[in-house]
Parts: structure tokens; sequence; C-alpha cells
């Protein structure tokens, strides 16, 4: 009846070896809020060593080596020593250097067994290590249950779900903030900002990736392997072809999938310790490395199906991050969980909030014939082509958001308003009783069978609606609008492809406006 009234936090049956004897085997778990009880089963089989050859032989031989008479009893057997450590969120929680073969402990504010502190139960991720001090039989099972009162209408097999994305916005309270104009000539820099090689669950190596890369036309690419940067040891060869690389990593946790791009040296930065609650403890890590960090593909199906892919990690604020991946994998603007995406990044912009929009091919392999993977622009003064003088201007207009991701050129957006001309990224002072005059344009695409760019229309968008429109086939667009009360705009292409009908291929970040 047990399993009825309890909810299991966590649970193992787990055989060991004698190879095992003076090891820690950590175990972490999620504790939920309201825990106020917390209960830990621990037993191991076999005790104690049960051949009586064998438990002389041991005898004899410590009693050899440590040079001690030890008294000779015949029924005494040599014992298996197994112990519990626990570490709350907050760390060490206690321990119970304990000979039973079976153990019941219980951890609360005011009533914890001997060995654990009396304190609350902070929501968080914990920890249980099993120390072994002797294990003198070949093998030994140890079964580890730990759970709390059960106070839910039904159980589910997935220990955290939830979906904060789903909440209600609220208005961002903080000042957008304006980012320094880039000087001099600038250019848009092709980039792929989400890959994958086989060391991870990639299908190709990194220089087989840069090679596609360079025939894509990439100038830089974000090598962002699953949990490991192994990948960095074969970059600075890689680099030779001229493509400017950075790394990168996704952190593929359990509650969503974090891209973190562009540290300053080869680092890796550890999302195990970090639970459903304290993923801007991670970020705070993350960011001691002058790193970006953004939500990689949010709406995706997650746990069981796409393990961790959608984003579960309570908030604070949006803020936290640098920037939305609002799109993901191949012909991107067609699939569902993009297209949520899209618009939750338009709900924020409409609450006051300055996060910038990528695409992530999430490339893995080359397979696809002619996939249509979206291309992250990101607008940079010429030059800069030193490794780290590129990184850091790379990074920094992403935090700008001067960026625009189009299936082939970059579409361009410009303001022009009392005399000054402003672009993607830029944030614009509103001066009374000056018009505003939209340009927006992209040079002619190359050539591509599936889509059809002599029908493309160009629409320019705000925080109130279309405001623009333009004439299908023509890649220009130029008008005076009416901007009153227009917190963001940006501009939208749109195309069919393969014949189907008009779906988004190009859009821009916004032009902001206060």
């Amino acid at each position: 009846m047990r399993e009825k009234e309890n909810h299991i936090l966590f649970e193992i049956n787990s055989t060991i070896t004698s190879k095992s004897t003076q090891s820690h085997i950590r175990h972490s778990f999620f504790v939920p809020e309201n825990a106020d009880t917390i209960y830990v089963d621990f037993s191991f089989d076999p005790p104690h060593q049960t051949d009586s050859d064998e438990n002389k032989r041991l005898r004899e031989e410590a009693s050899a080596y440590y040079e001690a008479k030890l008294a000779h009893n015949e029924e005494e057997v040599i014992r298996n020593l197994l112990t519990l450590s626990i570490d709350d969120e907050d760390g060490f929680r206690g321990a119970r250097h304990y000979h039973s073969p079976s153990q019941h402990h219980m951890i609360s504010e005011s009533n914890s067994s001997p060995g654990f502190l009396n304190k609350k139960n902070p929501p968080g991720l914990w920890s249980v290590t099993v120390s072994i001090h002797a294990l003198v039989t070949e093998s030994c099972q140890y079964k580890l249950r730990i759970y709390k009162q059960h106070d839910l209408a039904s159980e589910t097999v997935i220990p955290w779900r939830d979906r904060p994305l789903n909440q209600q916005i609220k208005d961002n309270d903080l000042k957008i903030p304006a980012y320094p104009p880039l000087e001099g000539p600038v250019k848009w820099v092709p980039s792929e900002l989400h890959t994958h090689t086989f060391h991870s669950d990639g299908k190709q190596s990194l220089m087989e990736m840069v090679e596609a890369a360079e025939e894509l036309g990439l100038k830089a690419v974000v090598m962002t392997d699953h949990n490991t940067i192994s990948p960095f040891e074969e970059i600075e060869l890689a680099e030779q072809t001229g493509l400017h690389i950075l790394y990168g990593l996704e952190w593929t946790t359990f509650y969503g999938h974090l891209l973190t791009i562009g540290y300053d040296v080869p680092t890796y930065t550890d999302w195990r310790g970090i639970g459903p609650l304290d993923i801007e403890k991670g970020i705070k890590e993350i960011r001691r490395y002058d790193a970006l960090v953004g939500i990689a593909h949010p709406f995706r199906i997650g746990n069981p199906i796409g393990t961790g892919c959608h984003w579960e990690f309570p908030v604070e604020s949006i803020n936290v991050v640098d920037f939305i991946e609002v799109w993901n994998s191949t012909r991107p603007g067609r699939k569902a969980y993009n297209q949520r995406a899209f618009q939750y990044w338009t709900d924020l912009l409409n609450k006051g909030y300055r996060i910038t929009a990528t695409a992530g091919r999430d490339w893995h392999h080359n397979e696809e014939i002619n996939p249509l993977p979206a291309i992250t622009y990101v607008k940079m003064s010429e030059g800069n082509e030193e490794k780290n003088a590129f990184r850091a201007a790379f990074l920094q207009s992403i935090r700008a958001g001067r960026i625009t991701i189009s299936y082939g050129k970059p579409l361009e957006l410009i303001v022009k308003h009392a005399g000054m001309t402003y672009c993607v990224g830029d944030v614009l002072n509103r001066v009374e009783n000056q018009s505003f005059i939209v340009q927006v344009s992209t040079e002619e695409w190359k050539y591509n069978n599936r889509i059809d760019c002599k029908n493309a229309v160009l629409v320019v968008v705000t925080n109130t609606g279309e405001i623009l429109r333009g004439v299908k086939g023509q890649l220009q667009l130029q008008a005076e609008a009416n901007l009153t009360d227009v917190r963001w705009i940006r501009s939208e292409l749109y195309a069919s492809i393969d014949n189907g009908t008009h779906e988004l291929v190009a859009f821009t970040n916004p032009i902001y406006i206060r």
C-alpha cells in the first residue's frame, strides 16, 4: 500500500561488485516545494560474507598486513559496509555511518533521524551518496527509495514538468537598452549558431560540417555539441579554411536546452548540478566567461519524447537570456513549434522586452537534399577579422539584435526619422511632428527551385499589427508610415515553397522606438 500513499522522488536497485570497494556512488534527484518530510529507505544484501573459508582468509590477510593479532572466532563474519550521506539544495544535510543492512531515515524541519540536520527542506536538486567502505562479497545489491508523503491527485513518471512560457507575460519593467551604433562600413555575416558533430549525436565531423558551411557561403559557425567540448580540439585546424568558429555548448538538461555561445577560451560549463528551479545560477556561471545564453527550440515536444527539448525552467524574468531560437531545424517557418516560438517572441516585444530572435539549423547531418536552412545574418562593422576582435563584435551584434534571418539573402529594414537613419537593432528616439520613412529591401535571391520568389511579398509589422504590404514579386518597399503608438517595427518576407501557400521565409529583428 505504501506505493499508493507516497510520492517517489527517486528509486534505484543496483548491483555492485567487490571492485567498487572504497568508492562513492552519487545520485541526484529533485525535491519539489512543500516536501515537509522526506523518507529514505536503504538496504543492501548480502550483509556479510557467508563462506567460512573466505571469512578466515580475510581475517588472516588483514592480520598479516597490519601486523595485528586477531582473536579467532569461527562464528565471526566479515561484513559489507555501505553508508549514506545527503546533500540538499543548500549543501550538506547529514550522514549516517550505520552498520545495519536495512535502514529507514526521516529528514524534516524538527524530527530528522540521527545524523541529519533539522531544518526546512528546500526545493531543488538534492543528492544522496552511497559510500562503499567494504564489500567483501563477490557482489552486493543495494536498494534505495526516497519519497515524500503523496499529496497529488495523480502521479507522473516525469519528476518535473512545467510550461512557464505558457503563462501570461508581465510588462517589462526595465528600460530597453541602447547599444553603440556600428562604426564605418558594415557587412552582413552569414552564420549558423546551433551545430552538432559525432562528438555528441551528430553524423558529421567538424571538418565535414565546415566544408558544407563553406558551400552554403557561411562565414561564421558556433560549435555547440551536446554537453561536451571535445570538438574544440579540432577547431584550430578547421579555422585554417578561413571560417570563423566560435566556442559554444548546448546545455542539454532535463528541463530545457540552453545554447551557450562565444566563450572567450575553450571552456566547459557544467549543467549537471542545475535543478529545475535554479537555471539562473547556471546562467550566472556561464556569463563569467563572457558567453551569451539563449533558449533553444522552446516549444518542441518535451519529456519523455524529446528529452529536455521543451523549455520548462521557470525564470524570474526572460531578460536573463540574450536570445531565443525562434526558428529551429530546416524550413523552420513551417513547423508548428517554431510558429509558437515566433509568436511568443512577438508577445514579448509587445510587452516591452528587447530579446534577440535567432535561427538554429540544429545541424546534425548533411543527408537532406535542398533542405532550406535559415541563415542567421549578423550585421557587423567591416574588419574585425582577428579571432578575438571578431568574437567580441559578433557577440555584441547578437546582443543588440542586429540580426536578420532568411532562407536566402538578408532582409534589410531602415527607418528614416528627423534626419537620422536607423537600422535593425537600433533604438529610435521619437521626435514630435517628424515623419517616418520606412524602407525594406533584399537582394535578388539565388535561384532555388523550391522557392517562388517571383511572387514573394514584403510586409512591415509593428506592435499595432501590419502597417505596410508590398507588391507581389517586388523585393523593395518604401513608404511614409504613421508610427504613432509604435514601440517596435520589423520586416517580413513571405513566399510560396513547393507550390504551396505563402509562408514566412525571412524576417528581421526590430528597430525599437521610444
